[in-house]
Parts: structure tokens; C-alpha cells; sequence
């Protein structure tokens, strides 16, 4: 008798198969001939955000994604270093303008992010 796979929880948070196909030539692997099979990189992507996006700790990342925190917490860090976050957010932004679905007239530039002159 054949088992069939279990599908697990869809989290607010998760991103489509059709999604992931967006960035999915930025974030794949090269597969290394020895040493553990690769984490499902789909599940990395998304157990990452879901931690994004609830604010929880790594360790609490849900069990049922198949992966564990550590695994997406490292990921995350190489992504960051990598500049491969930047990446992404630059394509997504990039397609979407494209496909006139930016309105550069409700831009803000982030107070934040300009030094301010001592004594101006």
C-alpha cells in the first residue's frame, strides 16, 4: 500500500508554488555531491517567513514545515550576507513596475535612513 504524502498547515504567511517560482532562480542551491540531502528550499523560504512575520523566535518555528529552525535560521543569515534578500526585494520590484503595478507617486523616502547636518 502506497502512503500518500501529508500535506501540512498553510500558514498566513506562506508563499505559492507560483510565487516561489519568482525567486526561485536567486535563491537555489548548488547541490553537493556528498553529505545530507538538501532542505526543501520551498519550506526554508517559508518557514522563514513565517518567523518574519509572526515575530517569533527560531525555535519556534512550527514543526509540520519539515525543516528545522536551525536550518532556516542559517539560510536566513546567508541570505543576509549574501545580499540575496536585496536581490529579491530589487527583481519583485523590478517585475512589478514592469507590469504598471508600482505607483511612484505614493513613494516616501524614510526620514530614517538621511543623516542630519550638525547644526542645521
Amino acid at each position: 500500500m502506497q502512503q500518500q504524502k501529508q500535506t501540512r498547515k498553510l500558514y498566513p504567511s506562506d508563499i505559492t508554488k507560483k510565487q516561489f517560482q519568482l525567486i526561485e532562480p536567486l535563491v537555489r542551491r548548488r547541490r553537493k555531491k556528498r553529505g545530507r540531502p538538501p532542505a526543501n528550499i520551498y519550506e526554508v523560504t517559508n518557514g522563514m517567513l513565517y518567523v518574519l512575520s509572526t515575530g517569533c523566535r527560531w525555535r519556534d518555528l512550527p514543526h509540520d514545515y519539515g525543516v528545522s529552525y536551525v536550518t532556516c535560521y542559517r539560510q536566513f543569515i546567508k541570505w543576509v550576507n549574501r545580499g540575496i534578500l536585496k536581490k529579491i526585494f530589487e527583481e519583485l520590484k523590478h517585475k512589478a513596475d514592469k507590469k504598471n503595478l508600482l505607483h511612484w507617486r505614493n513613494a516616501y523616502l524614510d526620514a530614517s535612513d538621511v543623516k542630519s547636518k550638525k547644526g542645521a
